[in-house]
């Protein structure tokens, strides 16, 4: 009997590690498609589209959950639109305005340091304890992340000379820190379809304006089968797909050893975008993406 516990534990495990590279696969390919479709589709049309399609997905699904959380929705209104603006819109959705500037591969790569920013952001805003070794670690992923939007060129950053996408990316990273902070408020018993569905509702409203003043200006969408593909790339995978296989792993390995999948990403976006692209792996992606992993190690840590 304990062998077969042991066997199905190992199961479900194993299924779980597969649900964890299926979603960081999508958000990978994420970068790529954002930085695909450029030109063709405008930046806040396409995070419209994804949120917009991501919640009319979910919600025939969650409509018994938010039901039977409506008591907690009715309490926690104000903490449920403060994450659907950090996650869809400045997380998610402008994520699409730094890959018109951009490379796909550095969104990849700027993204693994999204588990030391939760670690300040926590510091910061949860008074959550944060020792010696987790500063340092702090300050190693960060120098990572400049070393990258420098391209290993001091003077970049001592002159200001920035590439503006890295600079969103950062922002964007902030703001998907500031989401994992957020939903740490939320309560526990909170049903996890019912949060990503809110979510999905607020970002979805986040973009309606700048939709529209996109729609407004008169730069027309170019309604090629690459725009086609796009959209509907984002409106079911990164949106519905790839956050429910992380949520369901992190049910069934927690969000520790769910997390290391992340370092991932980076490498699934630069198999994609180098052929699909042209882009190329710099030495300083190397050095940096080692730099955010050290720190992200040593800032994760407990005592």
């Amino acid at each position: 009997m304990t062998d077969q516990a042991d066997i199905d534990s190992r199961g479900r495990e194993g299924l779980a590690h597969v649900m964890m590279m299926g979603a960081v696969l999508i958000f990978g390919l994420n970068y790529v498609v954002g930085r695909w479709v450029a030109g063709d589709v405008q930046p806040y049309i396409l995070g419209f589209v994804r949120w917009t399609f991501g919640t009319l997905i979910l919600l025939p699904f969650a409509l018994t959950h938010l039901k039977g959380d409506a008591e907690h929705i009715r309490a926690n209104w104000k903490l449920l639109c403060l994450a659907g603006f950090l996650m869809p819109f400045m997380g998610a959705g402008v994520t699409y305005v730094a890959l018109t500037y951009t490379e796909a591969i550095n969104g990849g790569v700027i993204q693994t340091s999204m588990p030391v920013m939760i670690v300040l952001l926590s510091w910061l805003f949860l008074g959550e304890r944060t020792r010696g070794i987790q500063w340092v670690g702090i300050a190693v992923a960060i120098f990572g992340v400049l070393y990258i939007v420098a391209r290993a060129d001091p003077a970049t950053l001592v002159d200001l000379n920035l590439n503006v996408g890295d600079i969103i990316l950062i922002a964007c990273n902030l703001g998907l820190a500031g989401y994992g902070v957020a939903v740490k408020r939320l309560p526990r018993d909170f049903h996890p379809l019912s949060l990503i569905t809110i979510v999905c509702a607020v970002g979805a409203v986040c973009h309606v304006p700048f939709f529209v003043y996109e729609i407004m200006s008169g730069i027309a969408v170019i309604w090629s089968a690459k725009a086609w593909i796009s959209l509907g790339f984002v409106a079911i995978f990164p949106s519905v797909c790839a956050i429910l296989l992380w949520n369901s792993a992190i049910a069934r390995i927690g969000p520790t050893r769910a997390g290391f999948h992340m370092y991932l990403v980076p490498v699934y976006a630069a198999v994609f975008a180098i052929p699909l692209l042209g882009e190329n792996i710099g030495v300083f992606h190397i050095v940096g993406a080692v730099l955010i992993i050290i720190g992200v190690t040593m800032s994760s840590r407990r005592f």
